[in-house]
């Protein structure tokens, strides 16, 4: 016989009792679609942004930093202390050998050893002699030089003295200034950081809400996944398949055929 060719198909369908489950799932479908169910925008909130507190601790880490050109602050921190003002015409040397009580002292000092040379030379029937004259000019010289280099050391040790003191003052008000400042600034951190916390938990209780909001958004959708998703696992594989087979051609038979219809 000649060759052919044959078709084999093979339909493999559900089970009857799972038909009704398909059916459903699509029935499902339909409605969830028409209903607006899923794929929706969440009009919400996902921001938490800065909180009071946050912007509270902001506020004031940028007011202590703009109180460093504060003019207020720039005068206590570049301006004469209270010591400087006290000090400056000693710190200065202003008051080199110009102390009043110093000179009505040595002048007192001066006189009284005057008169003490006087007398004696009066006394000795010398008085107005050149030796009376040299003698009375060499005491009140020595005198007079040796206070005034004492009253000098001293004048200049106070100026010494004046000046380190309101350095240390200068100092010590700007320890302080800057102290106060960096209190200042590391208390307002704190609150920064205690802001912080209160808006992370803010967010936190955002992203909970757009998680919440998604799943019911699209239950209607897991639930019918859930539905497919059974009845494909009970079905089991199905569906339909054609296999097409060729036989090759046999010359024989057709040479018998064709003898077979010669004879008759």
């Amino acid at each position: 016989m000649g060759g052919g060719t044959t078709k084999q198909e093979t339909t493999n369908s559900p089970p009857a009792w799972a038909e009704p489950l398909f059916r459903q799932s699509a029935e499902e479908a339909q409605k969830i679609y028409a209903s607006g169910a899923g794929g929706n925008v969440y009009t919400g909130d996902t921001v938490a942004g800065l909180g009071d507190t946050t912007q509270s601790g902001i506020s004031g880490v940028q007011t202590a930093a703009n109180a460093y050109n504060d003019p207020a602050y720039q005068n206590m921190l570049n301006g004469p202390t209270s010591s400087a003002t006290n000090l400056s015409d000693m710190a200065s040397g202003k008051n080199l050998l110009s102390n009043p009580y110093f000179n009505d002292a040595l002048q007192g000092q001066l006189d009284q050893t005057a008169a003490q040379v006087q007398s004696q030379f009066s006394g000795a029937g010398r008085y107005g002699s050149g030796a009376n004259t040299g003698v009375l000019t060499n005491q009140l010289g020595n005198i007079r030089s040796n206070a005034l280099s004492s009253q000098y050391n001293q004048d200049l040790q106070n100026m010494l003295t004046a000046n380190g003191q309101i350095d240390t003052a200068n100092q010590n008000q700007l320890g302080l200034i800057n102290n106060a400042n960096n209190s200042n600034l590391a208390a307002q951190q704190a609150v920064i950081g205690a802001g912080q916390l209160q808006d992370q938990n803010k967010q936190n209780q955002l992203n909970a809400d757009l998680a919440k909001w998604t799943a019911e958004d699209m239950q209607p959708w897991t639930r019918l996944g859930l539905l497919q998703s059974a009845a494909a696992g009970s079905a089991g594989n199905y569906g339909t398949s054609t296999q097409v087979a060729s036989q090759p051609s046999n010359p024989l038979g057709i040479l018998g055929a064709v003898g077979s219809l010669a004879t008759k």
